[in-house]
């Protein structure tokens, strides 16, 4: 029986390896691709499955590696902080390049209009501070209830606060001589006499606490206030009017300070809106390029599906739908 067994190993044992070479190459015309060969790698050696490394084929085109895109996730953060960044991970050059464009345009011009609406703002509020006078405003309201006869309890405190005081266009001395509660009382109960001979109202403001941003605001908004800039009387005098009493709605007896100021307010509120609207224009850049970067990256993501096979060789396949 032993005999039996060693003559039959003995001449079995050819045929076992040959047939053993033969399935090694099998496989490894399997496992192994062409440029391995050329490599001179051992073809007696299986590589593990997990630790081999076989390029990947798109279509007709070999040994391209397939890069895996970013995130779409990271791309929109990038985005929101960065515009253009995202674009530049999706390898959308052109949209980097114009949401780029519009953060630096934005960021300038939103700067710029702030810059131009502050210095704007002090040199109206250096131009009111030396030819807007509280005490010429408050003496022409005495005068102007003595030429309506108008009846006011409180007018008798005001009259009697402003008598003897030349109006000096110093606010710092002159704000030290009004009571502004009693100026205020006063306003509050004094009608409108108007060119148009048109019953009104009371006056609908009060004067505003000095150097807040409303006091700049009115007395250069509000015809009722006009009595107070420099040139108001000498205005009245060259003009021959004598309704320096009145209140015109038009404007028609307000004088070219006041219009100058009204000039001077506008544009730095302008300047103040259009950096206002680059801030804006800035905001939406963020949004719409976070938006556009996480939507170009995941359309990517979802063009790329994976999928294992059995076969030595071909354990990832990668599909990319168009």
């Amino acid at each position: 029986m032993k005999f039996v067994l060693f003559l039959s190993a003995f001449v079995f044992l050819p045929v076992l390896s040959h047939s053993q070479e033969n399935l090694v190459n099998s496989i490894s015309s399997i496992v192994f691709s062409e440029s391995d060969k050329r490599d001179n790698i051992d073809l007696h050696i299986v590589t593990p499955v997990l630790l081999r490394n076989v390029p990947y084929q798109i279509g007709n085109s070999a040994e391209q590696v397939l890069m895996e895109p970013r995130s779409p996730a990271v791309t929109l953060l990038s985005s929101m902080v960065i515009p253009g960044t995202g674009q530049i991970m999706n390898e959308s050059w052109w949209r980097a390049g114009l949401f780029f464009a519009i953060e630096i345009t934005s960021i300038y011009f939103a700067v710029e209009y702030r810059n131009r609406g502050r210095f704007g703002e002090r040199e109206y509020e250096r131009f009111a501070n030396t030819n807007w006078s509280v005490v010429q405003y408050s003496q022409w309201l005495v005068d102007y209830h003595d030429v309506h006869g108008i009846e006011n309890p409180y007018i008798r405190e005001l009259r009697d606060m402003v008598s003897g005081i030349t109006p000096s266009f110093r606010t710092n001395i002159e704000w030290s001589q009004i009571d502004i509660d009693i100026l205020r009382r006063v306003e509050s109960n004094t009608p409108y006499f108007t060119t148009d001979d048109l019953g009104a109202s009371n006056f609908s403001h009060t004067l505003p606490t000095f150097g807040s941003q409303q006091y700049y605001e009115l007395i250069a908004k509000y015809y009722q206030f006009q009595a107070g800039w420099r040139d108001y009387f000498d205005f009245h005098d060259n003009i021959g009017n004598t309704g320096r009493f009145l209140i015109d709605r038009n404007g028609a007896h307000a004088s070219f300070n006041f219009f100058t100021g009204v000039k001077m307010a506008n544009q730095f509120n302008q300047d103040f809106r259009w950096s206002n609207n680059f801030i804006s224009l800035l905001i939406a850049n963020h949004f719409f390029a976070a938006m556009d970067a996480f939507f170009v990256s995941s359309r990517k993501h979802n063009r790329i599906s994976t999928s294992t096979t059995p076969i030595p060789g071909q354990q990832l396949v990668i599909r990319y739908r168009f």
